[in-house]
């Protein structure tokens, strides 16, 4: 007997409160988002200064406006105070000199960037003025070249019109002749360098993201009710995708994947073109920037919202695919590798020798990272059935699994009941126009996204037609699921660890905090002297301590405190407690992720503009200009960081909710002692991660 539309649907009740309850937070996230739009669009008109000590005078340097301004010469204004009274400095003969440095790579400025001396302060607005070194004072200089300041008539103030030919990065060099009465027989002269950039645009585009996701969002909930309303869908019954005649043709016709992994197999052939015999700079060569910077910042919210659909265009499953279609030894993949230990591992290898080396920022060692998985992908793929190497061996693939367990979107049979009756299984065997799961897997049994990478092969097989595709709660397999594994249990939170770690790297204290931990550990004993290399090994302690064994550990410590708070007869054992629970840390680890990625793609991702312009030009023989390496950011540093907040705010609730969830599943009456100590682990580690992204950060790519 078929499944009825009843036990396919939801309450009318449950199901409108939990869409209330995601429209809030949908709704929430949005209004924080544009909140911070504003706020920071408050910011991006202020001045940029410099401040320093000259001789007895504190002096605060100015340039307005700010931003460059084709064919408006900017003042530049000095206001001295006597640094131990705080009275302005009224007399005082002061030059300046600006000349270009034939630098423009606000990158490059960033690097040399060096923190100043105690009697000095670099102060830097969002946009605009860019202070480089700290000025630097040295003695007798000729004027010649000078424009000198004129007194204002707020007092201890001194300014001159200077016309900068263009944006980029300039030298100052200020010369004092005289100060509060004093004339000095050579003139003290004092430099440094700012990057005088245009003005950022990061309000309009602001204003253009929270645009695009209202208006993306009005017409995607126009689709859907009209969609419902077509197919005579009643209020909380779930809508099935394929119940769409169109999009049901596209999944099932022969050319729905080539569609998608030919253009991923041109690009990824690009990137190990480019890498190999482009210019070997990481801030330069399209491999690097659309790699690292683009595909892999950009690649983890399509395991969000979609679940593991990569794996269907991806080039490295493509080619098993295509090969196996001609030749393989068809044998099955080794049964004590057959979970994600392996993947996991070579995932933090990956991310250790990246830490070392910095991988993100060597072109030739991308590429020939690539080429090597390429190999490895098609020598599994001769020997062993379906994909092997994308659901064993795969860095990513495990990775992509936990977090599509939070994705929306998922693939299930539409009644158990069917499957059972047929014993045909075309699914898994495949037909003459559809070829078997190539991840192993069984709608039978399907019911988590983990490994189903919407191939649509078991779309096309069941003559049945009992495949569903629909939306659901976000994360629901994180309690749903009908058990869990120690391999995904410890790769959750083995990421929980390395996004923590990995991001930790990448703020202003980092060293000051390895510095701390390197004096606790045994370097003069072990002959090490160097600092670069304390750091170094210090880091990388930290990396395989933090992410491999401390955030597991504190599981472990949880897990046991449950035991003893659900005593006596808990009913789970130690083991079941630890491997149910870690699935709520899911949501941890994925918003230090998606937060992170956040920064990437905002501030880091425009880089990849003038990069295809400088490649078009140079091997196309295209003529698109010069390229202007002076980015903008698509967002400001505080729209980001909002952004980033409000990421972790509804991803902690998601993982108190899972929390709660689990708790209720096995727990019962006991649900709130089992739940407490866990939901205390969540808010800590998210708190951490609120902490570390707190603090000032430093661009990724060391360029």
């Amino acid at each position: 007997m078929r499944c009825s539309r009843k036990n396919r649907g939801q309450g009318l009740g449950h199901g409108f409160r939990h869409k209330f309850a995601l429209i809030f937070l949908f709704v929430f996230c949005v209004l924080l988002t544009v909140t911070s739009s504003f706020a920071s669009g408050a910011h991006e008109s202020g001045h940029a200064s410099l401040q320093f000590r000259l001789d007895i005078a504190n002096v605060i340097m100015e340039v307005a406006p700010a931003t460059y301004v084709k064919g408006k010469a900017p003042d530049v204004t000095l206001e001295l105070t006597n640094y131990m009274t705080g009275t302005p400095v009224l007399d005082a003969e002061i030059y300046i000199l600006l000349e270009r440095t034939g630098k423009e790579d606000i990158h490059s400025a960033h690097t040399g960037h060096t923190m100043p001396k105690p009697s000095t302060e670099n102060i830097a607005a969002d946009d605009g003025l860019d202070f480089g070194e700290s000025p630097q004072m040295t003695t007798g200089t000729d004027l010649g070249m000078f424009k000198k300041l004129q007194p204002q008539q707020k007092a201890g103030t001194y300014a001159v019109s200077y016309p900068l030919p263009d944006k980029g990065e300039y030298a100052f060099t200020i010369a004092l002749k005289a100060l509060d009465g004093r004339k000095f027989a050579e003139p003290l002269v004092y430099g440094g360098s700012f990057v005088y950039k245009k003005a950022s645009k990061a309000r309009q585009y602001n204003m253009l993201f929270i645009m695009g996701i209202i208006l993306f969002s009005g017409l995607t909930g126009a689709w859907i009710l009209a969609k419902r309303k077509a197919l005579n869908i009643s209020i909380g019954q779930k809508m099935n995708i394929l119940d769409i005649p169109s999009v049901k043709r596209f999944l099932k016709s022969s050319w729905f994947q080539p569609l998608f992994q030919i253009p991923m197999l041109v690009f990824f052939i690009i990137i190990i073109i480019a890498g190999l015999f482009d210019v070997q700079m990481g801030d330069r060569n399209i491999a690097t920037l659309l790699m690292w910077t683009v595909w892999w910042a950009g690649i983890i919210f399509t395991f969000v919202f979609f679940g593991r659909i990569w794996c269907m265009m991806c080039p490295y499953g493509a080619l098993q695919d295509w090969i196996q279609r001609v030749f393989t030894f068809n044998k099955d993949f080794p049964k004590p590798v057959r979970n994600v230990w392996l993947s996991s591992f070579l995932f933090f290898g990956l991310t250790w020798w990246d830490s070392y080396s910095g991988i993100v920022n060597k072109p030739a060692l991308t590429a020939y990272i690539l080429l090597g998985l390429f190999v490895t992908a098609v020598g599994i793929a001769v020997i062993y059935k379906g994909r092997a190497f994308c659901r064993y061996v795969c860095p990513i693939g495990g990775l992509i699994g936990i977090y599509s367990m939070f994705s929306p979107v998922e693939l299930r049979n539409k009644c158990l009941d069917v499957c059972r009756r047929h014993k045909v299984r075309e699914c898994i065997k495949g037909t003459e126009h559809s070829y078997p799961c190539p991840m192993f897997q069984t709608p039978m049994t399907l019911d988590r996204n983990n490994y189903c990478n919407f191939c649509s092969e078991c779309i096309k097989s069941c003559s049945q037609d009992n495949i569903v595709i629909r939306f659901r709660s976000f994360a629901k397999d994180l309690w749903f699921a009908a058990k869990g594994y120690m391999d995904e249990a410890y790769l959750a939170m083995t990421l929980v660890g390395i996004t923590i770690v990995l991001t930790g790297e990448m703020v202003g204290p980092w060293h000051r905090w390895m510095d701390a931990l390197g004096g606790l550990l045994p370097f003069s004993a072990l002959g090490i002297a160097s600092h670069a290399s304390i750091e170094k090994i210090t880091s990388l302690t930290a990396l395989t301590i933090g992410s491999l064994i401390v955030p597991s550990l504190l599981l472990a410590v949880t897990a046991m405190i449950v035991r003893r708070a659900t005593a006596p007869g808990p009913p789970l054992s130690f083991k079941e407690t630890f491997v149910q629970f870690a699935y709520m840390f899911i949501p941890v680890g994925l918003s230090m992720h998606l937060a992170h990625n956040i920064s990437h793609l905002f501030k880091e991702g425009p880089q990849i503009v003038p990069a295809v312009q400088r490649t078009l030009n140079e091997y196309t023989g295209m003529d698109l200009g010069e390229p202007d390496w002076s980015v903008t950011p698509l967002l400001g540093d505080e729209s980001i960081f909002w952004l980033q907040m409000a990421t972790f705010i509804v991803l902690n609730i998601f993982s108190l909710y899972a929390g709660y969830r689990i708790a209720v599943r096995y727990y019962n009456e006991k649900a709130l002692k089992a739940f407490l100590p866990m939901a205390a682990l969540a808010v800590i580690l998210m708190i951490v991660n609120v902490f570390i992204l707190g603090q000032p950060m430093s661009a990724r790519h060391t360029h």
